[in-house]
């Protein structure tokens, strides 16, 4: 996916969340219709850190929404890259913030927690299905080409 220049339009993050009590020092949060802006514009991609059971029950179905769960997500840095936007996703906002955190701590430029996680894109009436049916070779960002879920689920892909 070829994504438009860091320096094309910035996150407009901030330090607290409004939408969510659970925060790290030091994660930046974005607001939902503003992540959304930039998903769709190419200007950032959405990695979504939830189980690979969670995604396929429902989702954000678009492109530039990445699925690296957060219990493969130290096996997946190298696949993520650090010459884009990057907006962490869970049903919450807790595990995003964590892997914002992580990601800030491995020197990522920028990365926002999408505050109030996945409820709040909800509440906002942003793109969300359910029964989500996901490509996970090219969904889970790793660029395997696999085709079969067992491999994203056991983390043997990558």
């Amino acid at each position: 996916m070829l994504l438009k220049s860091l320096n094309t339009k910035a996150m407009k993050t901030y330090d607290k969340p409004c939408f969510q009590d659970f925060q790290i020092e030091g994660v930046r949060h974005i607001a939902a219709k503003d992540a959304y802006e930039l998903i769709q514009t190419k200007q950032a991609v959405m990695i979504d850190v939830r189980e690979m059971d969670e995604v396929k029950a429902e989702g954000v179905d678009m492109e530039g929404v990445l699925y690296h769960p957060m219990s493969a997500i130290l096996d997946r840095l190298s696949y993520i890259s650090k010459n884009q936007k990057i907006i962490l996703a869970c049903p919450g906002g807790v595990r995003s913030s964590k892997v914002a955190n992580l990601l800030n701590r491995f020197d990522y430029p920028e990365v926002a927690n999408l505050d109030g996680g996945l409820m709040q894109w909800k509440v906002q009436g942003l793109p969300y299905k359910v029964h989500l049916k996901i490509n996970t070779g090219a969904g889970c960002g790793c660029g395997c080409g696999t085709e079969n879920d067992n491999l994203i689920q056991d983390k043997s892909c990558c």
